[in-house]
């Protein structure tokens, strides 16, 4: 079934952010074509901005735009998997160290009470629920250091990993090893100890690669 979305008032936007989600939620997997037409039908637009925001979702790595062929959502590799985890160990330490300083009561409490709907998605083994908590987690820190440029290179990051992220659910132990990280981030951040809090964030960054590999290369070897 496809999806049908009702328009906001900037038109461009409303597709961009549309066709994004799509994609990063799986509704369009790696490799399949994007039939243009159908799109905006279904998005109520021309092909005018849809076309246009299919150019930026190419500049930011979701599609794959060939001559004559169409538009693509881009495959997923190891290399660039490996590439954005890098790059998002390095940015996230330091935007968490710029906004521990930052961090209001009511930061920290919402913060606090994340941790416990982690905890319960958790023990429910409710992946979707897991994710969207862990994303609320950061970002309500990342908030806080008030760099909107650097933000917005993380969350196109954070898009981009996504996708691996969710092709990749069943990792033993992870879930479980990924809450604990979050409770040692919370504990730096209440503590405003802003170099450990970095710490902690990039190490819950790195496991979650190292995770997503390790499954892969399993996959791998049981073809």
């Amino acid at each position: 079934m496809q999806k049908v979305f009702s328009g906001p008032p900037t038109v461009s936007s409303y597709v961009l952010d549309a066709i994004r989600e799509l994609i990063v939620d799986g509704h369009y997997p790696p490799g399949a074509k994007l039939d243009q037409r159908q799109l905006a039908n279904n998005l109520r637009v021309s092909l005018i901005p849809l076309r246009e925001s299919l150019r930026q979702l190419e500049a930011e790595g979701l599609v794959r735009l060939s001559p004559h062929r169409g538009a693509f959502v881009a495959e997923l590799s190891i290399d660039e998997l490996e590439e954005i985890y890098l790059i998002r160990e390095v940015l996230e330490e330091q935007i968490t160290q710029l906004a521990v300083a930052n961090l209001s009561p009511q930061d920290l409490a919402q913060l606090d009470a994340l941790l416990r709907e982690m905890k319960q998605a958790t023990a429910a083994r409710d992946f979707e629920k897991q994710l969207e908590f862990n994303r609320q987690f950061h970002f309500t820190i990342y908030h806080a250091a008030h760099r909107a440029l650097l933000l917005q290179m993380i969350t196109g990051l954070w898009d981009r990993s996504i996708r691996y992220r969710r092709l990749y659910q069943q990792l033993p132990g992870r879930a479980q090893q990924a809450f604990a990280e979050h409770k040692e981030i919370f504990a730096a951040c209440k503590k405003g100890d802003a170099i450990a809090a970095g710490k902690a964030v990039r190490n819950n960054v790195h496991q979650t690669a190292a995770g997503i590999l390790a499954q892969i290369n399993k996959q791998q070897l049981d073809r």
